[in-house]
């Protein structure tokens, strides 16, 4: 049984105008993972051109704090692109990444922590969206979307707090740099038999900042790439029924 004096943990925050945001976000995690007492931690800001001041404040962070440090993008990149900045600049065996808006209750990483022995993935699905009804609608019709084409089974596969693995993104290759990443994380990561456990979380109303993730260009760019990643999949089921009826015959 693994305990936390064993763990290492990356945690990282994509954050896009949330000069106002970012701040309470890191220090909330620091509060959180030194109550965890891990073997070690980072945190990682992968501040996506924003406009605003959240790049200031974040190398401040960083000069505060020895294990803050900032990526920074000359320009914005979009949401898939800077989680995948964040997963492959992760250096411990597990790494952690929630939204740098404050809208999720970073005490509850201590429940994902847990699960750790028992899950190489911990996914959250949120219990109650704080979102308006038009974004609820277009999640809604992307999870069923995803049912559709991959027979996924999350109640929330786009939902921003998760824990993996570190080890899963040596294996796999992120194709997408859109919201599509974290389907396409998760199924690929299944296709190579990693486990995973959905657990709750609150979900809290965006209090500053702009959000981004619903506009109609990000959507569509999703859907694409989403329909894209299908005609690969389905190619990998192939291969995989082709191995299964191989090794049964022999």
């Amino acid at each position: 049984m693994i305990n936390n004096s064993e763990i290492t943990l990356s945690v990282f925050f994509p954050a896009y105008y949330d000069e106002k945001n970012i701040g309470k976000v890191v220090n909330k995690a620091i509060e959180v993972l030194e109550e965890l007492k891990l073997k070690d931690y980072e945190i990682i800001i992968i501040e996506d051109g924003s406009p605003d001041k959240t790049g200031e404040v974040a190398d401040e962070l960083a000069k505060k704090y020895p294990k803050v440090r900032v990526i920074h993008h000359e320009k914005n990149m979009g949401y898939g692109y800077t989680l995948r900045d964040g997963f492959l600049n992760a250096k411990m065996d597990y790494v952690f990444y929630t939204d740098g808006d404050n809208q999720f209750d970073l005490t509850e990483l201590k429940k994902f922590v847990a699960l750790i022995p028992f899950s190489d993935m911990v996914v959250g699905f949120r219990k109650t969206k704080q979102y308006s009804f038009y974004r609820r609608l277009t999640s809604l019709f992307y999870n069923y979307l995803l049912k559709i084409l991959f027979e996924v089974r999350y109640w929330d596969i786009d939902c921003a707090f998760k824990l993996f693995k570190r080890e899963i993104f040596e294996k796999i290759k992120i194709e997408s740099v859109d919201a599509f990443i974290d389907a396409e994380i998760m199924i690929k990561a299944h296709l190579l038999g990693y486990t995973s456990t959905e657990v709750g979380v609150r979900h809290l109303p965006r209090l500053d900042g702009i959000s981004t993730g619903a506009r109609p260009s990000v959507i569509i760019r999703t859907i694409v790439e989403a329909l894209k990643y299908w005609k690969e999949y389905k190619k990998e089921i192939k291969k995989y029924k082709e191995r299964f009826k191989s090794s049964m015959s022999c």
